[in-house]
């Protein structure tokens, strides 16, 4: 029963607050038409604020370990579920990258194509041609581009290999990759993480959601690496960001269990 309230409480919550944002990006929108960074100040302001008011009505509590990067800068990051860009949003707001496939999500879909969201086309492959040009661009200006180089989702208790196809721009303007890794804490006596909040692949989503929403809260972590990582390729570089984001995951890890003991 509780579980049943729990799932309509925070289902009307998220609908609402949802509306509230969109109505937010559209403001955003009409009083920024020719400055455009001050609509990117503004939107990831409106991000973070999301993120923050989102994590809270899922139950979702945050903790952030070290020092988010400062703009101009490219993020990369372990990707465990949907509930990761809300983490990113509120901890590090910026531009970030996603399947197109959720441009088309009820309710979250309208929110993010009004936001600092990027639809890439996983299954056409010259449009990461002109996703690179984007991201370069939008580097250049001075924004943060954020995305998961595994391309998809995992149970957290592995980091796939990244790919390297989106890290070109960070060659090609000479700009270090920044580098994070998410967790994710359950309570005692609850399902771990991996079978609870962790969305693996090509899941359904609404029942997914369904159950997270009904469960009780949850705990976050999100930890910036103080080391960035250069290299002189894609390839290269997609091998030592996986190789810093796999330490810094591992150290994460170590710290939450620590903190139970």
């Amino acid at each position: 029963m509780m579980g049943r309230i729990r799932l309509v409480l925070r289902v009307i919550a998220s609908v609402l607050f949802c509306l509230v944002m969109w109505l937010y990006a559209l403001w955003v929108k009409f009083i920024t038409r020719n400055d455009m960074r001050r609509r990117y100040r503004l939107t990831c302001r409106g991000m973070s604020f999301w993120g923050h008011v989102t994590a809270r009505i899922f139950g979702m509590s945050i903790r952030v370990h070290g020092t988010p990067p400062e703009a101009p800068f490219f993020l990369v990051t372990n990707h465990i579920s949907y509930t990761d860009i809300l983490l990113l949003c509120a901890t590090c707001p910026a531009w970030f990258i996603s399947k197109a496939e959720v441009a088309k999500w009820p309710g979250i879909g309208a929110l993010t194509r009004s936001g600092n969201t990027l639809f890439l086309d996983r299954e056409t492959r010259r449009d990461v041609h002109r996703m690179n040009k984007i991201i370069a661009d939008l580097v250049r200006e001075g924004g943060g581009v954020g995305f998961y180089p595994e391309g998809t989702t995992t149970d957290g208790t592995t980091i796939l290999p990244f790919k390297p196809s989106l890290l070109q721009p960070a060659i090609e303007l000479g700009i270090p990759v920044n580098v994070g890794a998410i967790a994710y804490e359950t309570p005692p006596g609850t399902p771990p993480p991996s079978k609870w909040v962790a969305w693996i692949g090509d899941d359904e989503f609404s029942p997914h959601a369904k159950r997270l929403l009904s469960a009780p809260g949850f705990t976050a972590h999100v930890s910036f690496g103080e080391q960035t990582v250069r290299a002189d390729d894609r390839k290269e570089l997609a091998k030592r960001a996986h190789s810093a984001v796999s330490q810094l995951y591992d150290e994460l890890l170590q710290e939450i269990a620590n903190a139970k003991t």
